[in-house]
């Protein structure tokens, strides 16, 4: 991967925000690239060399890398604790890994450490694709003879503050919020993992054989929804957006109304995917 740094940050902070360890040690898929979409990681996987982005870009990631290495760091002599373990399983002729943040040996629990926002979790719910990843390692882990009878999400908030408690009753109390994840059924979990690991692996075949890649669906690329604004001449806000085209036509009722149809933007395209810029999807090149 190629970095700018447009903003003119010092080096130090550049070298920081651009250092790397990540090593999936040889896997085919991780348990977070098998939750992205296959377009998504082959794209990633051959333009790796020619991807371009802004060191600035990195700062959650580094963050987020920081204050997993605190918690270890402080916990080098907890026995009770394993952290950072990378584990391995072989399905359908792929190897898949899982690396854990941390493993409770006494409680049999998986601790996952999320570094989020407190939109993410005010509300008490575990995101969806918190509870697919952290389920994948139960298994991964299960398959290496590792008992897991539960998981929690330790959720910390970077966005904070003191000031939020006052503005809304839901606002956590600290900035640690801790979310326990539903366990699946070891039946539920392999079924996933088989289902996931039979979609990448498809799209490989397809990509190798044809040169093609099946689309990202608008889940994945986290679509919202299409709009319809009832209009007025001559002005530029709309009165009113509709999710149903219907509905907007029946609201235009007088001569100087006008439907404006608008796109939902793909979000997780625009502003987290390293591969859109090589994406005829994105990018509307494309005819499927």
């Amino acid at each position: 991967m190629k970095y700018t740094n447009v903003h003119n940050l010092h080096d130090c902070i550049v070298r920081a925000l651009t250092f790397d360890e990540y090593d999936n040690k040889g896997s085919d898929y991780s348990a977070t690239s098998l939750l992205k979409s296959p377009r998504q990681v082959i794209l990633q996987k051959e333009n790796e060399n020619a991807i371009v982005q802004d060191a600035s870009k990195n700062f959650y990631s580094v963050f987020g890398t920081a204050v997993h290495s605190q918690i270890e760091r402080a916990n080098e002599t907890n026995w009770d604790l394993i952290f950072e373990k990378r584990y391995f399983m072989d399905v359908a002729g792929k190897v898949i890994s899982g690396q854990i943040d941390a493993y409770d040996v006494k409680r049999n629990m998986l601790l996952e450490i999320k570094t989020t926002s407190v939109y993410a979790v005010k509300n008490g719910e575990v995101k969806p694709d918190w509870e697919k990843q952290t389920n994948i390692n139960v298994e991964i882990m299960r398959d290496n003879g590792v008992a897991v009878r539960g998981i929690k999400i330790i959720a910390i908030c970077r966005d904070w503050s003191q000031s939020g408690l006052l503005r809304d009753r839901n606002y956590p109390k600290t900035p640690f919020v801790e979310l326990d994840v539903p366990l699946w059924t070891e039946q539920k979990q392999k079924d996933y993992i088989l289902e996931r690991v039979t979609i990448h692996s498809e799209a490989e075949d397809q990509y190798k054989m044809f040169g093609t890649l099946p689309n990202c669906t608008d889940e994945e690329r986290w679509k919202q929804p299409d709009k319809h604004a009832l209009m007025v001449k001559g002005k530029k806000r709309a009165i009113k957006l509709y999710t149903s085209l219907e509905k907007a036509t029946d609201a235009q009722t007088k001569p100087e109304h006008y439907i404006e149809f608008r796109e939902g933007k793909a979000n997780k395209c625009e502003n987290y995917c390293l591969s859109a810029q090589f994406c005829d999807q994105y990018l509307g090149t494309n005819n499927t």
